[in-house]
């Protein structure tokens, strides 16, 4: 049973580019006739780069932006015809949203929240107290949220949203900025919420992350899904048996045709940064280490860093939009 339809949902922006008293209006496709469907207590990532539309959807999902064009429903209701019931429904967390009273303790926060979603104290004692022990952060009950680290603030911002029990969740990049511990920590929070029968959807550009937690992932860029699939799957797809990375500050295109040629390869990605040469190659038969390491002592080449590797949802990534993550990222800081 799908829990969640989404059919060609469409948003444009409009905003003022060029030089001052010049300026012209130029029309950003933020999402640019998406669809998809996601299946009860599945967890299904939306996958992509800062920009690709990820956030437009979960806003429009949440009821927080009107769409464009076309159409979306949570549980049977219409995001625009039936917008209260989707909010009965689900409950969503964005990236960076200061939805908790710093000058408050933790559970001053929930009691407040449990009163604006109409639950009766009661229920909110009973339910904290569970959220709190489910997360982890039982003792932090009486500590003021500015005293709490960013890790444990967002566990106290996912207790806030699970506690009128929602059917669906939206979490938006719910990792963003926090320690590597920390992330680790919430990633198996989010497969504890996943696994008391929650729909989860989550919208990250982290690779990884997605290919840990989700049941199908999607890949969003400028506004499109340009595939969709469960994540072996999607790495299946790539005719590359093995992928070979190596970071060198000697390369040139006669060591580049020369490699393709030997190792029927595909330059996947070639960039330059910090004076060196980032060289990524889809090969399409299997190699060693050795294999490489004799090639780029022919040629005279040495590598600071190198690795041969199964197919990633990275590779996925610069196979179907052209560039990776972190190109598209340092173009849209630009």
């Amino acid at each position: 049973m799908n829990i969640i339809e989404v059919d060609k949902l469409a948003k444009y922006f409009t905003y003022k580019k060029g030089k001052p008293f010049r300026k012209k209006k130029v029309l950003s496709k933020a999402v640019d006739g998406v669809s998809f469907s996601i299946k009860q207590g599945e967890i299904f990532s939306l996958l992509g780069p800062n920009g690709a539309g990820k956030t437009t959807t979960i806003k429009m999902l949440a009821t927080l932006l009107l769409p464009l064009s076309g159409r979306a429903s949570v549980k049977g209701f219409d995001i625009v015809k039936n917008d209260h019931d989707v909010r009965r429904v689900l409950t969503a967390v964005l990236p960076g949203e200061r939805t908790l009273f710093w000058k408050l303790n933790v559970r001053e926060n929930l009691h407040y929240f449990g009163s604006l979603y109409g639950l009766k104290r009661s229920y909110v004692n009973e339910k904290y107290n569970e959220l709190l022990k489910f997360f982890g952060i039982e003792d932090k009950r009486d500590t003021l949220v500015e005293k709490l680290s960013t890790g444990e603030r967002q566990k106290v911002v996912l207790s806030r949203a699970l506690l009128p029990d929602p059917e669906v969740v939206l979490l938006d990049e719910p990792t963003l900025g926090l320690d590597p511990v920390a992330a680790i920590s919430l990633r198996q929070m989010i497969k504890k919420i996943a696994g008391k029968g929650k729909t989860i959807l989550l919208t990250t550009h982290y690779m990884y992350e997605a290919d840990e937690l989700s049941s199908r992932v999607a890949i969003i860029n400028k506004g499109k899904i340009v595939c969709l699939d469960h994540p072996s799957k999607l790495k299946q797809s790539l005719a590359a048996k093995k992928i070979v990375r190596i970071t060198t500050n000697t390369w040139n295109d006669s060591i580049n045709g020369r490699f393709i040629e030997k190792f029927n390869a595909d330059a996947v990605d070639m960039h330059r940064r910090n004076e060196e040469f980032h060289v990524n190659f889809k090969c399409g038969r299997s190699l060693s280490m050795n294999d490489i390491t004799d090639f780029l002592s022919e040629n005279g080449v040495k590598a600071s860093n190198m690795s041969l590797d199964e197919p990633s949802l990275e590779d996925v990534f610069i196979e179907k939009t052209g560039k990776s993550i972190e190109e598209e990222e340092v173009g849209s800081a630009g």
